[in-house]
């Protein structure tokens, strides 16, 4: 288990298993830090988002909007007897993520988690035999139904996201049996409305244009599109004011 100095911790129980359970807490230096790694400076502008892009959800007028998370902050949760072999992983990509994006893990921690990962070899012999284990995280029925009916006999790792009709993310809930799954690093990425298989310097980039667009009002397609390279230079520009 990693050292939790530095971070928050809770004890979460899972399956009978008592796990402590570290969650970042980003201080201004270390946004400067994390927003240096995906900065590239000179690079930054010209990045290529080859194997990047956004999640739509249509509007009632049929128009495709970005999805991305509302809240300035959010919370999270790592939990399971496998839990020790992403915690780390964990910890650093929502960093690097919340440096990108401008928002912040809460530090109190009362504050419901929108982001849940439960690394654990029984997790889905647990989904289908235990539900109560997972409501006691605090993940909705509504997401383990959903889980539920994704899950094969085969499924070593499972993502699902919900949002509401404002396109706005409201949880997420990533399972896995094994030490590693790449879908462990999908899932935390489309939880904040990008679709990658990995959190590189185009990635970050896309993460900073989806939510400076998302605070000028820029969410539909045509118009959020339109704006990327204005909004690129925006992510530049405030990269080199935190530095």
């Amino acid at each position: 288990m990693p050292d939790c100095i530095g971070f928050l911790f809770s004890i979460v129980s899972f399956g009978g298993h008592i796990i402590r359970a570290c969650r970042i807490v980003v201080l201004p230096k270390v946004v400067v830090a994390l927003t240096s790694v995906f900065l590239g400076v000179a690079s930054l502008s010209a990045a290529a988002q080859d194997g990047v892009s956004f999640s739509w959800k249509k509007d009632q007028a049929g128009n495709d909007v970005a999805l991305s998370r509302n809240d300035s902050s959010f919370n999270y949760f790592d939990v399971g007897d496998l839990s020790h072999s992403s915690l780390y992983l964990v910890q650093q990509d929502l960093g690097r993520i919340a440096a990108a994006t401008g928002l912040t893990v809460d530090r109190n921690p009362r504050k419901s988690s929108s982001i849940g990962i439960v690394h654990d070899t029984k997790v889905f012999a647990r989904l289908k035999n235990d539900k109560h284990s997972f409501s006691t995280l605090g993940i909705p029925d509504s997401i383990i139904a959903l889980l539920e009916r994704g899950v094969k006999d085969d499924t070593k790792c499972i993502a699902v996201s919900v949002s509401d009709g404002q396109s706005n993310i409201l949880f997420t809930v990533v399972l896995l049996s094994e030490k590693f799954d790449t879908c462990l690093v999908r899932g935390i990425l489309e939880s904040f409305g990008i679709l990658a298989s990995d959190i590189g310097v185009e990635t970050l980039v896309s993460a900073c244009v989806l939510y400076e667009g998302r605070r000028l009002g820029l969410r539909d397609r045509q118009n959020l599109l339109q704006q990327t390279p204005k909004l690129r230079e925006r992510c530049l520009a405030k990269a080199v004011e935190r530095k």
